[in-house]
């Protein structure tokens, strides 16, 4: 009967990086690296709303909220390149064919250039119609304006760097690809303040410092691909797009795309509804309620992340089982940290809440309220994320289409609109922890349909 420390067996190449280990040290291989890395980013990303939040003050914070659905568009187009490209990308070495994982990544690159740039140019051209539409009022669009134009480069960058993260740590490098993470936050952590308080750049100088964190991020990633460090590097014969590669790895990465559009989409309904209920504070506050979340969330994201190049490893070399329990171990420790992220947020919500702005009462009562609305089922977010990333990662694109929709269309969307009707500005309070426990509840299901097939038991014990 397997057990965590399951052993996967040995394959002979001295380079390869699922070498014989427990399923726990190549979880923590993996995932530790990404686990940080999705912190200091979710960090880097809150580390200029704490900046704006106390020299701009709430309509400054708006701003940047009000363009959080601009980060959400192009992250889904290079997920969807990139994680499905990924998924390709680590069946392809379960399978032993190095040269075709080598194709798909020069094809993935070329298309996530392809994507970014077609992206920034038409966000630019239609900006202030999409903020309009994003949510924001009269006074917001200033704010939200000279954000998005000083952040703009800094998204085409940010497409392809973070397409190009999953191949880093999926070709064994998961370290490198934490650090290209934590070059840009540093770079932000670095910048935003002198941009901001020392030159006076306001909205401005916070856009610049997270376009220079991706800049630096980028060519990181690129002397990454092409020096004899990466086992696996950008060629010039790869880089012609081959419709079969970027059609295969768009289906695969279907899921995640339509998850982060969903995630955009519904950060603009929650915006109109904010508007509605509460006003401009409304906004603000769950722009410091969002940011929050992110820190707590994206570690969680990084287990995922961790885990879905074993998963898909062992997938593609017909190790089913060991997949399966690959992903029973990452469930728990998603668990785990869920709930100790749980209890920080309900504990300790006013003084997380008064790091973004200590002088303005109205605001720091209605995000603390948020906060702790906002997360109380926490651990319900962790099932959704895993079973979605197992679906890809083993090449069944439907089911992890069909839940990451199920979240935020069928669920999240219906309960944004209905919930304000009886209950007003609380009933968009409570819309995302309600569609959180039905999500979970759908991925049990899922999850243990597809277990069945295997002989395994949901609950981490094999069945004999």
């Amino acid at each position: 009967m397997p057990q965590d420390n399951t052993t996967i067996t040995a394959v002979k190449a001295a380079k390869n990086p699922f070498k014989a280990s427990t399923i726990s040290e190549l979880l923590i291989k993996f995932s530790a690296p990404a686990i940080a890395g999705m912190f200091v980013n979710a960090f880097y990303n809150i580390v200029s709303r704490i900046y704006i939040g106390n020299e701009v003050g709430a309509l400054g914070i708006a701003g940047i909220s009000i363009n959080f659905p601009l980060g959400i568009i192009f992250m889904a187009f290079s997920v969807l390149i990139g994680v499905g490209a990924n998924a390709l990308f680590s069946i392809r070495l379960g399978e032993k064919r190095e040269d075709q994982a080598e194709l798909i990544l020069g094809n993935a690159f070329s298309a996530l250039v392809l994507f970014s740039a077609v992206l920034a140019v038409l966000c630019i051209t239609f900006l202030e119609p999409i903020l309009t539409f994003f949510g924001a009022t009269p006074e917001i669009i200033p704010y939200a304006r000279q954000y998005a134009v000083s952040t703009m480069p800094g998204y085409f960058f940010f497409g392809i760097s973070l397409g190009m993260n999953n191949f880093i740590r999926s070709s064994g490098k998961p370290k490198t690809a934490m650090a290209t993470q934590f070059i840009g936050a540093l770079i932000n952590i670095i910048f935003a303040p002198l941009f901001i308080f020392k030159f006076k750049l306001g909205m401005t100088g916070a856009g610049m410092a997270v376009t220079f964190g991706q800049i630096v991020s980028f060519v990181w990633i690129m002397i990454f691909f092409l020096s004899k460090r990466a086992q696996y590097r950008l060629r010039l014969k790869n880089l012609s797009m081959q419709f079969n590669i970027i059609k295969e790895s768009m289906l695969v990465g279907i899921a995640q795309f339509f998850f982060q559009v969903s995630s955009g989409l519904i950060n603009i309904i929650l915006n109109h509804a904010l508007v509605k209920y509460g006003g401009n504070l409304a906004i603000s506050a769950m722009g410091i309620v969002i940011a929050v979340n992110t820190i707590f969330v994206m570690p969680i994201i990084g287990i995922s992340q961790g885990a879905q190049p074993l998963i898909g490893y062992n997938h593609g070399a017909r190790k089913y089982k060991t997949s399966i329990q690959t992903l029973k171990m990452a469930i728990r420790w998603g668990l785990g940290m869920a709930m100790v992220g749980l209890l920080i947020m309900q504990i300790f919500a006013r003084p997380i809440v008064s790091i973004f702005n200590s002088s303005d009462p109205a605001l720091i009562d209605m995000a603390t309220y948020a906060l702790r609305i906002f997360n109380i089922v926490m651990p319900c977010v962790v099932l959704p994320i895993l079973a979605t990333s197992f679906f890809q990662a083993i090449n069944n694109p439907l089911t992890a289409a069909i839940l990451s929709l199920s979240r935020q269309i069928l669920l999240l969307i219906p309960m944004v609109l209905i919930l304000p009707l009886f209950f007003g500005l609380n009933g968009v309070f409570f819309a995302p922890p309600v569609a959180d426990l039905l999500s979970a509840i759908f991925a049990v299901y899922l999850l243990k349909k597809h277990f069945a097939k295997h002989k395994q038991n949901f609950f981490f014990k094999s069945k004999k």
